[in-house]
């Protein structure tokens, strides 16, 4: 069951990156597998390739090996050409600005290899717009650093707002912790049949934003009587 945001208690925004900041599918997944596709007709490895099916992605690109009965040195090749990932096509979504102009804590939370995730970031300049950076191997690994982010930061879950791509990791793991998840669609990604329900989806992150700054004067509006609380106490 989900409920409406309370876009005013929100401090802390939890971000992800693939798919949801830039576009991972288009100009990095899909430039992969047509380089891989090429790598094995130069070999002459044509009937091999017509076993290899486009996918979403390095997970879908390792299923396609395993299924497409290759041998280990096709296989071995195949990775060595996916991974000598071009990050300089990497490119933001034009809404993605606007959400990060947002005067809020934002923490990025993203699955992949620490130091391609590291190329990317760098190359998409925005590493200044968060005041962490959590890379995670697995997407398991995700419901766990959720959990710290908010032990660590002393927050409770409706203070924080958890926004990705992906609706079996992060939003998944940020409903069955009760904080506030967005779940982002972009074209042409696949978002398969769940039982999880996000608390909002969206197509474009100026909705995130616009909600964000409208719930701002109301923010601070709680900040200011908590002070005024504070200070009554202090004279007694």
């Amino acid at each position: 069951m989900t409920r409406p945001i309370a876009w005013h208690r929100i401090h802390v925004l939890i971000i992800d990156l693939d798919n949801t900041l830039c576009d991972t599918l288009h100009t990095l997944s899909h430039v992969q597998w047509r380089r891989v596709e090429s790598a094995f007709k130069r070999k002459g490895w044509t009937r091999e390739m017509v076993a290899l099916h486009a996918g979403f992605g390095k997970h879908s690109f390792l299923h396609s090996l395993k299924s497409a009965r290759l041998t280990p040195t096709q296989i071995r090749f195949a990775i060595r050409v996916y991974d000598a990932v071009d990050v300089t096509k990497l490119t933001l979504f034009p809404d993605a600005g606007s959400l990060l102009a947002v005067p809020l804590s934002k923490i990025l939370l993203s699955r992949g290899e620490p130091s391609l995730q590291r190329k990317k970031i760098k190359h998409l300049k925005i590493r200044s717009q968060f005041s962490e950076v959590r890379i995670v191997p697995t997407f398991e690994r995700k419901h766990a650093v959720l959990q710290d982010i908010l032990a660590e930061h002393n927050l409770h879950p409706k203070e924080a707002l958890v926004i990705g791509d992906r609706i079996e990791e992060e939003i998944a793991d940020a409903r069955s912790l009760g904080i506030p998840a967005v779940l982002v669609r972009r074209p042409d990604w696949p978002v398969g049949k769940s039982r999880v329900k996000p608390d909002m989806v969206v197509r474009d992150l100026h909705v995130i934003a616009r909600a964000l700054r409208g719930a701002s004067h109301a923010r601070v509006g709680l900040v200011k009587k908590k002070n005024i609380v504070t200070k009554k106490k202090n004279r007694h």
